[in-house]
């Protein structure tokens, strides 16, 4: 993981920082990322654009959400903000409950993780097509 990746998480999860406390949805967690890019997005949510060293382009490495704007307390357990998560409707602020939707249709499903606030996402790889026989040029 990258030092920048590193100081942002430290900055985005302590509480004693003035900066308000997020929730993290990984997306994709990448082996050697380089370089990452911070998007903000509608009401202070934060999109992390990330570079891998093996990987050609730039991918979604994760979404950051602020507590807040799920209507809840810094100090609620991830089971419940997993509820708010997977339900979308329960969540108050019109522009973070489209948000949350839209990364349920894109990346159908967000799961625990170990450490406290950190989600995942169930995503799934795309087999590769085997092709048997002679293939004609032009085709």
């Amino acid at each position: 993981m990258s030092e920048k990746l590193k100081n942002l998480f430290k900055k985005i999860h302590d509480p004693k920082t003035q900066i308000p406390e997020y929730i993290s949805i990984i997306v994709r967690p990448g082996k050697k990322i380089i370089d990452i890019k911070i998007k903000k997005e509608t009401n202070n949510i934060l999109r992390i654009i990330a570079h891998d060293e093996k990987v050609v382009g730039w991918f979604i490495h994760s979404f950051h959400i602020p507590i807040k704007n799920l209507g809840l307390t810094p100090d609620a357990k991830d089971k419940e903000i997993l509820d708010y998560l997977t339900n979308p409707a329960k969540i108050p602020q019109k522009e973070t409950k489209d948000y949350v939707e839209d990364i349920l249709r894109k990346y159908i499903e967000i799961l625990p993780e170990k450490k406290k606030h950190f989600f995942k996402t169930k995503r799934f790889k795309k087999k590769k097509e085997i092709q048997t026989g002679l293939k004609l040029k032009g085709f």
